[in-house]
């Protein structure tokens, strides 16, 4: 059964179609700063666009279209971050975080994820792995200055 979705977009800064895709997707505010910031190191001096991607779970009761959150606090959420390359907002409504990744990307995206350093894999990771698994190129970056326990 194919994944039903809806998607909500808006436009940071007006760009021409660029030629590679890099997607932050939003886990917390701190972490999707760090990967945004891995994002603009990545992407400088190459025709490199950001999609600042937030998948909004939607719980089976609600319709796919009824976003339990408002969507215009989640679009103002993605416009609060700075942004150096062209960056486009997204808000992508799914049933799950990895099917609404999945379909949101595709096997020439970069996805950048971020996230703490701890001595068991953290969701973020296991997300990455799941992700890889699917045929999506992911890095994986490591906020700065957070202790890892071993």
């Amino acid at each position: 059964m194919k994944q039903q979705q809806a998607i909500i977009g808006t436009a940071l800064q007006a760009a021409p179609q660029a030629q590679l895709d890099l997607v932050v997707p939003f886990t917390t505010p701190e972490l999707t700063l760090a990967a945004l910031e891995a994002a603009n190191r990545l992407g400088a001096g190459l025709n490199a666009g950001v999609r600042l991607l937030k998948v909004q779970v939607v719980p089976y009761p609600l319709d796919l279209n009824q976003s339990p959150v408002p969507l215009d606090f989640l679009k103002e959420q993605l416009r609060s971050f700075p942004a150096k390359l062209p960056t486009r907002c997204e808000v992508r409504l799914a049933r799950g975080l990895e099917p609404g990744l999945l379909s949101a990307t595709s096997e020439h995206s970069l996805v950048i994820l971020a996230t703490r350093r701890r001595p068991w894999p953290t969701r973020t990771e296991r997300l990455a792995s799941s992700l890889r698994r699917a045929g999506r190129t992911i890095v994986l970056v490591y906020e700065k200055d957070t202790p890892c326990l071993t």
